[in-house]
């Protein structure tokens, strides 16, 4: 019985162990509601949306992240290239430049519940990285990172014409109604 007892115990330690080490490297007080990491948007406006549930001080970055082509020119990347830099499999790392949008703009909460909202107008289309520091006494001592990839209208077809049957009736019926 001693044996079942301390198996179980162990058991107990080494699951919730592991799963109070795996969130201790991000704050869960502070959350980027918008936008979604690794997601693509279609406007050329970008709202960046923080959640804080505690009275905290926290700084906000945004780049736009490029790859360099040559001393002063640069590309802008596709959501291919944000998923590869996201998994960590993008190639050509050290060719990254990141062109600040947002450069470390503070907010403080002094309440249980407040949103940080930024709406970045303007913006073209490429690769973006939102950077949200958490600060104690000056000292940034969580970072949560998210990145989103602002597409052309050209590039997202929302309706495919290559469709037939039914989905080309519904495609065609939601067409006339949003046209």
């Amino acid at each position: 019985m001693k044996k079942c007892i301390l198996t179980f115990i162990l058991i107990l330690t080494l699951v919730f162990g592991s799963v109070s080490m795996s969130f201790s490297a991000v704050d869960q007080d502070v959350t980027i509601v918008n936008p979604v990491n690794c997601s693509s948007v279609t406007s050329s406006n970008l709202l960046v949306s923080i959640k804080i549930t505690q009275p905290k001080t926290i700084k906000v970055y945004v780049y736009e992240v490029r790859k360099s082509t040559g001393e002063t020119t640069s590309v802008a990347l596709g959501e291919s290239d944000m998923k590869a830099i996201v998994q960590g499999t993008y190639g050509d790392s050290g060719a990254l430049t990141y062109t600040p949008w947002v450069a470390g703009e503070s907010f403080t909460s002094v309440n249980k519940l407040s949103f940080y909202t930024k709406n970045l107008e303007n913006r073209s289309p490429g690769v973006y990285m939102i950077r949200v520091d958490t600060m104690y006494q000056n000292r940034a001592v969580y970072s949560r990172r998210c990145y989103v990839t602002i597409k052309s209208k050209d590039e997202s077809k929302l309706f495919d014409s290559s469709q037939s049957g039914t989905a080309a009736f519904l495609q065609n019926l939601i067409k006339s109604i949003f046209n």
